[in-house]
């Protein structure tokens, strides 16, 4: 570790791919605006598990977006000012090759930091396939983000990304976390554990659908739509979204509309050949609002699996600041708004929370979901891990 005072730079050793996975998610919205206060540089993904075709789904698909996303290099957002770095990497995720791939990635990170002239960075890291690479980095402050926990994504190695993630706390300084039950679970294995949770953009989805007064305009690819509309968005992946539980969404709703909004992440065919369901590719977090105005309901369809029982997803708090009913599978991270919300523990109750949410006609509602998310702020969340950073604010 170095001893300076402040960095002069972030590297966020990010956990998606800039170029093609959803841009909401809270790591992006944390570095983006940390890229305001220092030169900041996203490493997209390296990945943890290798798509196999007849078993992963879309495998084909994810090859091919991955080596668009290696023909770009180094880029700069010109919104945030953010760099973004697609890292040349030996897809392969033995303990040799991911040793491999540290030394790999710890040489291009130093060439970039070079060519940025950061002499000092810390480091940020939301993946933990990244840590041999920052093991062998020179940091000011490496702060472990950790927001899911990833030895219990399918298809990957649990015992192998178990000791990946168990080394990354190890050199940490900090851990960030987003939910309270993972953060326990690990403060033994960390120097300093924060909670940071998550922010919402409260203003702007306030704005969006006003009590009072005409809603935003409702999006050309929403006009239309029979209703009611029934809706989510954000990354879809076969390990968090119950695909069965969608189909009868649908169906349940017809001749409403169910509405899913993001990048295609696993196979939706089946969902989409239901007649009444819509699909709009993915959308900048700035259209956010504006699209999910319009739903008369907002759904959190998640599977009740190892993975999501760790889980905190962003939208809950945007759901909120809308105003409208949210019908969710039950999980912990749900349970501290469980009086706001229609909490599910089976299909059938799903579907009977999307009918008491239809109906549902108490306006005090709306402001009492609105006020539990109120003080929430991206800017406060990022704030907060640039001074775990030693970002100089």
């Amino acid at each position: 570790m170095q001893n300076s005072k402040n960095c002069d730079g972030v590297i966020h050793f990010g956990n998606v791919d800039w170029w093609y996975h959803n841009r909401g998610h809270a790591s992006v919205r944390m570095a983006t605006r940390i890229a305001k206060h220092v030169p900041t540089v996203w490493i997209n993904s390296i990945g943890m598990r290798m798509p196999v075709p007849g078993k992963t789904e879309i495998a084909w698909s994810r090859y091919w977006r991955k080596i668009k996303s290696l023909t770009k290099g180094l880029k700069r957002d010109p919104v945030s000012g953010m760099y973004i770095y697609s890292p040349i990497f030996i897809p392969r995720y033995s303990p040799t090759m991911l040793q491999v791939n540290g030394w790999l990635l710890n040489l291009q990170v130093k060439i970039v930091c070079r060519r940025l002239k950061i002499k000092h960075p810390s480091a940020l890291v939301s993946m933990p396939t990244m840590t041999p690479a920052v093991e062998r980095g020179k940091w000011i402050k490496v702060v472990s983000d950790r927001c899911d926990d990833f030895s219990t994504l399918p298809e990957a190695d649990k015992k192998q990304v178990g000791a990946l993630e168990k080394r990354l706390l190890e050199i940490s300084d900090t851990a960030a976390y987003v939910h309270e039950g993972l953060m326990k679970r690990e403060q033994e294995l960390v120097k300093e554990s924060v909670l940071i949770g998550h922010g919402v953009d409260f203003d702007q989805f306030v704005a969006a659908r006003p009590i009072e007064g005409q809603r935003i305009a409702i999006p050309q690819s929403m006009l239309g739509l029979p209703r009611p509309i029934v809706g989510f968005y954000g990354g879809m992946d076969e390990y968090r979204m119950d695909s069965e539980l969608m189909i009868k969404i649908a169906r349940h709703i017809n001749p409403g509309t169910l509405v899913l909004i993001g990048p295609k992440q696993m196979d939706l065919s089946k969902v989409l050949a239901e007649k009444n369901t819509r699909h709009i590719a993915q959308i900048s977090p700035e259209e956010l609002a504006a699209h999910a105005a319009h739903f008369n309901v907002g759904i959190i369809p998640f599977l009740q699996n190892e993975f999501n029982v760790m889980c905190n997803p962003t939208k809950l708090k945007e759901y909120l600041a809308l105003g409208y009913p949210t019908v969710t599978m039950k999980l912990p991270a749900f349970q501290a708004y469980k009086e706001l919300i229609y909490n599910a523990d089976s299909h059938e109750e799903f579907l009977a929370c999307i009918d008491k949410a239809l109906q549902e006609d108490d306006s005090s509602l709306i402001e009492s979901r609105r006020n539990a998310v109120a003080g929430s702020s991206w800017d406060t969340v990022a704030t907060k891990v640039a001074k775990l950073l030693a970002v100089s604010l």
